[in-house]
């Protein structure tokens, strides 16, 4: 790295001692309720560094059907449930929330009854802090009964009188501390049955003190194992006695009037009840509960502490520590104290470090577990064996991995960028031989969307949803791979025998989708790209996103992306136009999208680097200027004081990163962070045991140097003793040389982090005065491959062939855009067709081009069709499964099993009613519907299918087809339901789809509404 003022500088003592050690960050810099309102989807309560316990307030109860209940808390409640031992930190997905404990105040008899064990309570007497939480709980609201159909004993209590719970926590163990009212009887009630649906379960009373019980349960991960043992600090008097069919489920337990608080230990384990037992002992051993939140305050102050700031406001402060305690929550330990845990196979494995859970992938690849490179070098090696662990269990590296469970959720395979950044670093302290096997595996498996990359060189919209995104991401992951490769100095037939020459060609996959008429990623489909496109639109071609919001994800290439945007001032358009851009979006809702400005969406990851782009081409003030911006209106120190989801620390990483003035856009591609805002006046990094990485604001004495070290060479050194001034300008020729002094840097190498020193700026944020401005930086990526999006040239990539649909009546224009050989086949047969002039068709016919050794032909499948029908749709359809619009059930496209290729149109709620004008009195042989079925989507094939046929419109003879196939089946499939031979006249056809109802008593959705998807009306007429 070269440019800048690197000095050393020790700011640790040689004991590791912290210059600011006094400060309690735990307690009173970080704020847990940031991100439990809005749509943060955050919890309040307790945990130590990534511990395996977050114990903490639960105020809903309904994780599938309520977006911001996922985390079990949300700061607009006024009612608790109980208290649960396992949280998920801001995802969009619910889960968790394990072993629901609930103090209770008075008579027994409501073990089974929701309505008396909740309880109301107030804000006011909240406290939160890292690893500890408070509040009073009021006594339960006058209700219904909640969740019973047995009215239980109502609890006596005295007006005004509440139970003070106090929650905090260790690594594997959440202590309880519940004060009674004086006089009352103090119960406890465990509830496994809470939010997730069980799978299987178990409750014992070991002694008088202890229970011991396992709760298996189903939910995002499909099967998730959790053990517990729970220790009471004095003897259960009495139990609840629970209905037959509730024995197992819950369980009350009564001490009577107590003098002293009751203490509540409860170790947990994926592993077995022991493995809990032996957890719970290890790390509490005592009844001690300020003792143990003392040792969590110091694990979080130990942690906070490894990045010190100074100046800024309050506030910022708050957020900024906070954002860091968010960071360090997840992934969590996942192995018991004697090294077992619970592998993806669901065996009971040892391992000879640290297991993690919870990888949101997707997310935290960006910015998180760049942050760990910085400062957990160590837990970073931890990441990656528990990745290989995976690997050799399964088969494949881990996309989104929860308690031992892979829950495909989201896209990409990034636990690859996750280990090339690590080993760019130099942290490798794991097979990395095994590490890029492992790799090699996620990218080249059996999976409908990696096979179409590897064939063609992207995935089409006809090949799976979401394809637009799965290509980019794809692309990025591959070339992370070769990367990664190329470090390790592999003999080149080995690489060659690994595919690692396909991946290096699937690393430039974006350039395929690439449209430089718009400037934008575009969905393909039929060869060419999907039509009416609007960069506004959400839509399945997407993830959680639009095509702004994707239009700049090209980590491995940026340089490559600035070319096809006609260079840097086309480049700096592109971003001007998406930051200042309307923020309405058209479209399918998407609640994911939030924190907007323009259409850059700080609420969900794809954005996320898209302000340090302006530094690649030499604009960094704007970069400035925009994370200024962002840091100011889309964090706060509130309970909404987030945009969006906090994703399990990357919404928190991106503002840590940010706030020191670095940020990582191309992690396992470049080791460089772009530089942007450092908030603060100083912040000190620790870098090791002793040493530290500060980053400096002030009017500095060597920015003033730097300005006037043309001028200083000018005179005369030679008869006079050298200035201070003078000897500062020779060791910044000394260290960058005299060509660099005017270099204002953009980036910063994360080895110049390592090694320690101190980085500065002045007051306006700028690295050194700047008196020219560089046309482009040396960003990452390559220039590699064909076209260079002027316009005018052939367009880059894989070549498109336009038509202004996939049918057709009379004659249909097309054109073969781009570069490569075009032939048609039809039935005349095959014969080449120009490229880059249009040519038309008037029969069915197939159009390839061949344009890469490395790919197949573009191709493309013409149809004509009989222009003589027409179609009445008197049921609306949703628009964003609108598929061909008003004639997508005639048009002859037909869709796959994934509802959101784009094919199907999707009806909710109502029946289906349309009738076909087959042109002219035909005979017809049979009528059918192709329908499809998802439940899980809650898409359900319709009850029954009514076909009519008329010759005049007026008089109509039917026949009813009754679905026949089960609506619990979990995969989806398609199916075509037909009348039997009919050997009628007809020139009309209606048909009339029954909606199958709302979803049933068994499913996730019940009571909700459900779709009916078709994609054509079949007709076989002579």
């Amino acid at each position: 790295m070269r440019g800048f003022l690197l000095t050393s500088s020790l700011l640790f003592s040689s004991a590791g001692v912290l210059v600011h050690a006094q400060v309690n960050y735990a307690k009173d810099l970080v704020n847990p309720f940031i991100g439990t309102g809005g749509h943060g989807h955050t919890f309040p309560g307790a945990c130590v560094p990534n511990g395996l316990v977050q114990l903490s307030p639960d105020t809903r109860t309904d994780g599938y059907n309520d977006w911001d209940g996922c985390g079990g808390y949300h700061y607009s409640d006024s009612i608790i449930y109980g208290f649960s031992h396992t949280h998920l930190s801001g995802t969009g997905v619910a889960d968790l929330c394990d072993v629901l404990l609930t103090p209770v105040a008075g008579s027994g008899g409501m073990a089974f009854d929701g309505a008396a064990t909740r309880s109301r309570f107030s804000h006011a007497s909240e406290v939160a802090s890292a690893g500890y939480y408070k509040v009073d709980l009021l006594g339960p609201p006058p209700s219904p009964v909640y969740r019973s159909s047995v009215q239980a004993a109502r609890p006596t209590r005295i007006e005004g009188s509440s139970i003070r719970a106090e929650l905090t926590a260790t690594a594997r163990v959440g202590v309880h501390r519940y004060t009674f009212p004086k006089g009352q009887a103090a119960r406890i009630v465990l509830d496994l049955s809470h939010r997730d649906n069980l799978l299987g379960r178990s409750i014992q009373k070991v002694s008088e003190t202890e229970v011991v019980g396992e709760r298996r349960s189903s939910s995002w991960a499909k099967d998730q194992r959790l053990f517990f043992c729970i220790r009471f600090s004095s003897p259960i008097q009495n139990e609840d006695v629970l209905p037959s069919n509730l024995v197992g489920l819950g369980a009350g337990y009564g001490f009577g009037a107590l003098e002293q608080p009751l203490i509540v230990k409860v170790g947990i384990s994926a592993v077995s009840i022991d493995g809990a037992r032996a957890n719970l002992e290890a790390e509490v051993p005592h009844w001690d509960f300020d003792l143990v939140r003392k040792q969590a305050e110091d694990s979080w102050n130990k942690k906070l502490s490894k990045i010190q700031v100074d100046g800024g406001i309050r506030e910022q402060q708050r957020i900024f520590y906070t954002a860091l305690y968010h960071s360090y929550v997840a992934p969590y330990i996942f192995n018991d104290v004697d090294g077992h845990y619970r592998g993806m196979d669901g065996q009971v494995r040892h391992a000879d470090h640290n297991v993690y859970t919870v990888f949101s992938l997707w997310d935290t690849f960006r910015a998180l577990h760049p942050l760990m490179t910085i400062l957990e070098p160590e837990m970073t090696n931890d990441f990656i064996n528990t990745f290989l662990l995976h690997y050799q269990q399964s088969g494949r590296l881990p996309v989104w991995e929860l308690w031992g469970n892979e829950t495909d959720c989201m896209i990409g395979y990034h636990s690859v960028s996750v280990i090339a950044d690590a080993h760019a670093k130099g942290i490798r302290d794991y097979d990395d031989v095994l590490a890029l096997k492992a790799m090699l595996a996620s990218a080249t498996r059996d999976e409908p969307g990696l096979k179409a990359l590897s064939d063609k060189g992207y995935i089409s919209s006809e090949d799976q949803s979401e394809s637009v995104s799965k290509t980019l991401e794809y692309a990025y992951n591959d070339r992370c791979i070769v990367s990664m490769a190329s470090e390790m100095n592999i003999p080149e037939d080995t690489l060659h025998t690994w595919k690692l020459d396909l991946l290096d060609h699937r690393g430039r996959a974006f350039e395929n989708l690439f449209d430089p008429t718009t400037g934008f990623f575009r969905a393909r489909r039929n060869g060419g790209f999907v039509p009416s496109f609007d960069p506004y639109e959400v839509n399945f071609n997407y993830t959680e996103a639009n095509a702004w919001q994707y239009s700049l994800f090209a980590p491995q290439a940026f340089k490559r992306l600035i070319e096809l945007h006609s260079g840097p001032s086309g480049f700096e358009r592109h971003l001007d136009s998406l930051f200042s851009a309307s923020s309405t979006t058209s479209g399918r809702e998407q609640a994911d999208i939030t924190g907007l400005i323009g259409q850059y969406a700080h609420g969900n990851e794809p954005s996320h680097h898209m302000a340090y782009l302006y530094n690649l081409i030499g604009k960094p003030k704007k970069t400035r200027a925009l994370v200024k911006r962002i840091m100011g209106e889309q964090y706060h120190d509130a309970p909404d004081g987030l945009s969006g989801n906090e994703d399990c620390g990357q919404m928190s990483a991106w503002y840590v990163m940010s706030a020191l003035g670095l940020y990582p856009v191309s992690p396992g591609i470049s080791t460089e962070y772009q530089l942007g805002y450092p908030l603060f006046g100083e912040a000190r990094i620790a870098v090791g045991d002793s040493s530290a990485f500060t980053i400096d604001v002030r009017d500095s004495t060597w920015v003033r140097i730097r300005e006037t070290a043309a001028q200083l060479e000018s005179k005369d050194k030679k008869k006079r003793p050298k200035t201070k001034r003078e000897e500062q300008v020779e060791r910044i020729d000394e260290l960058f040389g005299k060509n660099e002094r005017h270099h204002t840097p953009t980036t910063l190498d994360h080895a110049d982090i390592r090694k320690g020193g101190r980085f500065e700026f002045d007051v306006d944020r700028v690295p050194q005065r700047m008196p020219y401005v560089p046309e482009i930086s040396s960003g990452p990526g390559d220039s590699a491959g064909p076209g260079n999006g002027v316009p005018g040239s052939p367009r880059p990539g894989a070549p498109v062939i336009v038509a202004s649909a996939s049918t057709f009546t009379d004659t249909l224009l097309v054109a073969a855009e781009g570069k490569g050989t075009c032939t048609i086949e039809d039935q005349l047969g095959q014969r080449v067709c120009p490229m880059n002039k249009p040519f038309a068709l008037m029969a069915t016919a197939r159009i390839d081009v061949t344009w890469s050794e490395a790919f197949e032909p573009v191709t493309a499948q013409f149809t004509k069709i009989d222009g003589s029908r027409t179609i009445k749709l008197e049921s609306p359809y949703a628009n964003q499964y609108a598929a061909g619009g008003d004639n997508a059930l005639i048009d002859g496209l037909r869709g796959g099993t994934d509802f959101r290729t784009g094919e199907w149109q999707g009806f909710r709620e109502h029946d289906v009613l349309a009738t076909l004008d087959l042109g002219s009195v035909k005979k017809l042989q049979r009528a059918g519907l192709s329908v499809l079925q998802d439940q899980n989507s809650w898409i359900f094939y319709p009850a029954e299918v009514t076909f009519a046929w008329s010759t005049n419109g007026r008089t109509w003879s039917s026949t009813t087809v009754a679905n026949e196939v089960d609506r619990r089946n979990d995969l989806a499939e398609k199916q075509e339901l037909w009348t039997p031979l009919l050997g009628k006249k007809s020139r009309y056809v209606k048909v009339i789809a029954k909606n199958a109802g709302v979803c049933p008593d068994w499913h996730k959705g019940k009571g909700g509404t459900t779709w009916i998807f078709a994609d054509e009306i079949l007709i076989e007429a002579e």
